[in-house]
């Protein structure tokens, strides 16, 4: 373990939060007296690595003392990139007999149906690697079939023959009754001492297809998180840092490496929840409850939104092509971000991403071999980068090799090399837009009655011109922009999602009945929680109810805080489903009848911060006038600022560009604005 170094008070790091992006790690460091953050490039083919690096550097400049640092939050893409690039562990699935092929069936929606060179998802278990036991259970979790326990030993050869790394279970309305699933995986846990995933577990809810799906997914990452999670811890100790890491979860809550590593699946939406969570909590101290949240970093931008301070959630989505069933954030991610490479197309049209110049070689500007035009390169010609103030570690910014990546578009396109940086642009603002819309417009929310909080490296570049084109009067900036879901890290509640499936009519369920559900949900929910170190009296429930009219095949989530007193009726949870079906859907029918399909309780602790730490800004440059190019106006002289000189209350007129030692804000000719007490700058977007 390095020396300690001598430290004031004012010194001390208690905590610290760690995300990992495609380009950039963000770390930020908090203390009782003081708050600080720091970026570092990321390492994409070592993530790991890249993270202990950062760490050595940390304690050997003495910004952290590890004898001091009492927890550490951590969110990635590891999980994420494992899926989406086809390096998950060699799986095996066995599932009841006659159901082998429920991953290839799927549902019937066919979008690609007479697309003849459509391209499916790589399957995660081959065909070979299912496996069949006879075994039955029926829809009202009664045994029609009993488990040969003979089947499954006979089963345990081939596995091992097979060479696989992790197994799945995944049995008929196991969510109903369990104990088949329980007996195989005892059995072939201590058979092949490999990770066993039990559906009932990971999924006790209804839909064979997504339960599948979720199973095989979490069993396939398990391998792989461990080895990522171990590899984290083990450096960590070396360091004489904590070696229990707590790791962000999908659904905005944050758990311990063991849980995580038993059920990756969870942590897929990682970073990107976390983002969404430091967006609420600055919102809330800006006075914003509704929030259209926008997270540019290098390789992507991630779109949520936040309503009344509460975030959306889903229970339903897909990462590369693979049905995922899960609680998580409502986030929306497309290919745009800083490092997206433009490109021109057959039809000699330009184009910007979804590719990626990533860390590296990164854009063009960087100085580190990459020679393909990015949107960060675009932001370096027209001005709005200054070389002299890079971000994350780099020594300056190279203009030449910008220009000349973006001369070899200009020049077959027939422009300027202005003109083909400003064309990038608007192509990258055009795909965000979509994106703000889908999340927006396309589910009831009206954008014009939201404030634009705009965050990661890139985003507040971009923040204004976005604002613009769908009419949101109010863009918020954070003083942490660059590192802002390594706050929400440090600002996320400790927690686990549980739930179960009923699928009955809502009429036919008694309230006691229900409540005798959620008390059961609730005491696994405390026990998980209780194990992570979490105090009985500190623990908070969130009970919600999945409902839909009889006929529907999809709900929606609607608190349902009645049940906790089993005497009281459903009558509010009624009244809030018609209200949100209402607001989702354009329509609702109050006198139509319900059904309820699952039961669902958040259960929740502190998290590592009480309060949102304040950030100083360290040294503020000198106020001077460049160059910059704008759209509609052209180059114009612009004032730079340093976000550090700027105290409660200071004006902010446009053009100027505020610069941070983690982000730069762009604001346009006609733009105004303020910075508030806790460094947060808002302008006003009007036409």
């Amino acid at each position: 373990m390095p020396e300690r170094s001598t430290y004031t008070r004012s010194d001390v790091i208690n905590a610290i939060g760690i995300d990992i992006g495609g380009t950039f790690i963000d770390v930020v460091l908090a203390g009782p007296d003081g708050s600080r953050l720091v970026k570092f490039p990321s390492t994409p083919e070592a993530p790991h690595r890249g993270v202990l690096d950062g760490l050595v550097q940390l304690i050997d400049r003495g910004e952290i003392d590890p004898a001091y640092v009492t927890g550490i939050a951590h969110g990635s893409t590891v999980a994420t990139n494992a899926l989406l690039e086809g390096t998950w562990a060699r799986t095996g699935l066995i599932t009841t007999r006659g159901f082998r092929d429920v991953l290839e069936i799927g549902r019937q929606d066919r979008p690609s149906l007479y697309d003849l060179s459509v391209d499916r998802p790589e399957e995660i278990v081959p065909r070979d690697l299912r496996f069949e036991l006879t075994e039955r259970v029926d829809a009202e979790g009664n045994v029609i079939a009993r488990l040969d326990p003979a089947e499954v030993t006979a089963l345990i050869p081939r596995l091992r023959a097979a060479g696989i790394e992790a197994i799945a279970v995944v049995f008929l309305f196991s969510y109903l009754n369990p104990d088949h699933e329980r007996a195989v995986g005892c059995e072939l846990s201590e058979a092949l001492d490999l990770p066993v995933t039990l559906s009932s577990d990971v999924l006790p809810e209804f839909r064979e297809y997504e339960r599948t799906s979720t199973t095989v997914v979490c069993a396939a990452l398990r391998p792989v998180i461990g080895r990522y999670l171990g590899a984290l811890e083990e450096g960590a100790s070396q360091l004489g840092l904590p070696e229990t890491w707590r790791i962000m979860q999908s659904s905005g809550t944050v758990t311990d490496g063991p849980r995580a590593e038993a059920e990756p699946v969870r942590i897929l939406l990682s970073g990107p929840a976390a983002g969404v969570q430091g967006a609420r909590a600055i919102g809330e101290l800006a006075g914003h409850r509704n929030l259209i949240t926008m997270d540019m970093g290098g390789t992507s931008c991630d779109v949520s939104l936040i309503r009344g301070g509460a975030l959306l959630r889903t229970t339903a989505g897909e990462v590369g092509g693979h049905p995922v069933a899960q609680q998580m954030i409502g986030i929306h991610t497309i290919g745009a971000g800083g490092g997206s490479i433009a490109w021109i197309d057959t039809g000699g049209a330009l184009r910007v991403g979804p590719r990626s110049a990533g860390a590296l070689p990164g854009p063009a500007c960087y100085g580190r071999g990459g020679d393909r035009p990015t949107v960060t390169d675009a932001h370096v010609v027209l001005g709005h980068l200054l070389p002299d103030l890079p971000l994350g570690g780099l020594p300056r910014l190279d203009v030449d090799a910008a220009e000349a990546a973006i001369r070899s578009l200009a020049e077959p396109l027939g422009l300027s090399i202005d003109e083909a940086a400003e064309g990038i642009l608007e192509i990258a603002d055009a795909a965000m837009e979509r994106a703000i819309r889908v999340i927006s417009i396309e589910r009831g929310y009206d954008p014009r009655e939201y404030a634009l909080l705009a965050f990661g490296g890139a985003g507040p570049l971009h923040a204004v011109s976005i604002a613009r084109r769908l009419s949101i009067p109010h863009v918020v900036v954070p003083a942490t922009a660059g590192v802002l879901s390594a706050l929400g890290l440090l600002v996320s509640d400790v927690g686990c999602d549980v739930s179960r499936s009923l699928v009955r009519r809502l009429s036919s369920i008694e309230p006691k009945e229900a409540h005798g559900i959620v008390t059961e949900l609730r005491a696994e929910g405390a026990e998980i929680l209780r194990a992570q170190g979490i105090e009985e009296s500190t623990i908070r429930f969130e009970v919600s109810a999945d409902l839909r009219y009889v006929g529907q095949s999809h709900e929606l989530n609607v608190p349902i805080a009645e049940l906790e007193e089993e005497t009281l009726s459903f009558d509010r949870a009624v009244e809030a489903f018609h209200a949100e079906h209402e607001t989702r859907f354009g329509h609702a029918e109050p006198s139509g009848e319900l059904e309820l399909v699952t039961l669902r309780v958040r259960v929740v602790g502190p998290p590592a911060l009480a309060e949102t730490p304040l950030f100083e800004e360290t040294g503020p440059i000198e106020t001077r006038t460049v160059e910059a190019w704008f759209a509609g106006v052209r180059r114009v002289e612009t004032r730079v600022v340093s976000r550090g000189s700027l105290g409660v209350g200071a004006a902010i007129e446009g053009p100027a560009i505020v610069v941070g030692s983690d982000s730069t804000l762009l604001v346009p000719p006609g733009i105004s604005g303020h910075s508030d007490r806790i460094g947060t700058i808002h302008l006003e977007v009007r036409g």
